[in-house]
């Protein structure tokens, strides 16, 4: 130290043992329209949020993980839309979960897992926006906002875009490609 010299930092290596497992039902969908279907299962390990799709031969093609904000969070809904003919997008939803103590609060996300020319190998998975949102604080203030998910061509260009809206908010995602996302 009294060189002004640091020691060389040690990166910690990830030792992380899994100590729980929880598989949720399988759900049996043609993802790539090849006439067979893929595996899609969500999962809890260790108290967080996984998403694992698997071939017929139960060979692990995708997974992914989810990260909440409370207690008691869960994917709930998946919904396959065509964006084009070439492009496909399962969506996710996602129960944050809720906090509990001086104020109560619950939020709810959607996740975009895109792929393109029917091939899963270029599944791309970006968080969307938060669809709901319920907060109770001190004095007596409470909110909800349970935004409505639809997809639509908004600016008639052949591809639809994932709208997500609550009274006068709006929020556009347009998907530009190689599981990028615009927000408008």
């Amino acid at each position: 130290m009294l060189t002004g010299q640091l020691p060389p930092t040690v990166e910690p290596k990830e030792s992380f043992v899994r100590n729980y497992l929880v598989k949720g039902a399988e759900y049996l969908v043609d993802l790539d329209s090849d006439g067979i279907e893929e595996i899609i299962r969500p999962e809890k390990r260790d108290g967080i949020d996984w998403l694992t799709i698997m071939n017929s031969s139960r060979a692990e093609i995708f997974s992914a993980k989810f990260f909440a904000s409370g207690g008691n969070s869960a994917i709930y809904k998946l919904k396959l839309v065509y964006l084009t003919p070439k492009v496909r997008t399962l969506i996710i939803y996602l129960d944050e979960g809720s906090t509990h103590g001086l104020k109560f609060e619950s939020t709810a996300r959607i996740y975009f897992l895109s792929y393109e020319d029917e091939k899963l190998s270029t599944l791309s998975l970006n968080p969307g926006p938060h669809i709901y949102h319920e907060k109770e604080g001190q004095r007596d203030q409470y909110w909800r906002r349970d935004f409505l998910v639809d997809v639509k061509d908004i600016n008639k260009d052949s591809q639809r875009e994932v709208i997500v809206h609550f009274g006068h908010i709006q929020h556009i995602y347009e998907y530009k490609g190689n599981g990028d996302w615009r927000r408008y």
